[in-house]
């Protein structure tokens, strides 16, 4: 797994791949925090990260569609399966090279809180924002996850891009269909959705149904995942 992991943090940052998603990441929480905070003169960081999460449909499936698809393509996966090291190991390895991206990227947007810091009186509420920066960790997390299973069915990554965003607008838009729809079914889709259980997080609280939810939905993907990757053996 750790040889795994190396091997695809190096091919991020070999390629402009994470440079020019951090930059695409970096502008945009930039932009939220200019329009949020400083033109509305508002502390609550956790409001420009909440407009950032929307586009996390986007960002993440593009950080996840080489991971598996690529690994068809060049016919590597073959060699993997057959490799003494576990399929189930090759695939971790991978998706946590991917969140520790993730989690670098969200670790630069600190210094818009930090700036605040210096520029309010009052300082920043320090637990709406721990809470709004755990959740908005926990929903990528979990929106990672869902585009790593996307790109275990193709050899394409452009099709896996697509397909995974595709499946996470599907999430995201899952609440309000749910609340259209109403009665038990309409429940059931609000309570699946990923998104609902971010406004959690985002008001300043720390639900720990929601980070078990997180947790579970984003392993349950990963381990469908494997499965994926496994029945190509057996065919």
């Amino acid at each position: 797994m750790k040889t795994v992991y190396k091997r695809e943090m190096n091919a991020y940052f070999r390629s402009p791949v994470a440079y020019t998603i951090i930059a695409v990441f970096m502008v945009l929480i930039g932009l939220f925090f200019w329009v949020r905070n400083l033109l509305y003169a508002s502390t609550d960081f956790s409001g420009a990260l909440s407009m950032a999460s929307t586009y996390l449909t986007f960002i993440m499936p593009i950080l996840t569609m080489k991971l598996l698809s690529d690994e068809r393509r060049s016919g590597t996966e073959v060699l993997l399966r057959t490799a003494p090291v576990p399929m189930w190991k090759v695939v971790v390895g991978k998706y946590l090279a991917s969140l520790t991206l993730y989690a670098i990227m969200v670790a630069l947007t600190a210094i818009y809180p930090i700036i605040m810091t210096f520029l309010s009186e009052n300082g920043v509420p320090v637990g709406k924002t721990f809470g709004g920066y755990v959740g908005f960790f926990l929903l990528g997390a979990t929106y990672l996850a869902i585009s790593l299973f996307a790109s275990s069915f193709t050899e394409s990554q452009v099709v896996a891009a697509i397909s995974g965003i595709v499946s996470l607008l599907v999430l995201y838009y899952m609440q309000s269909i749910g609340a259209t729809i109403g009665g038990t079914f309409g429940s059931i889709l609000q309570w699946l959705s990923p998104l609902k259980r971010y406004s959690d997080f985002s008001l300043g609280g720390f639900n720990i149904a929601s980070l078990v939810f997180y947790v579970t939905f984003s392993g349950m993907m990963v381990f469908l995942s494997v499965l994926n990757v496994e029945r190509r053996r057996w065919q």
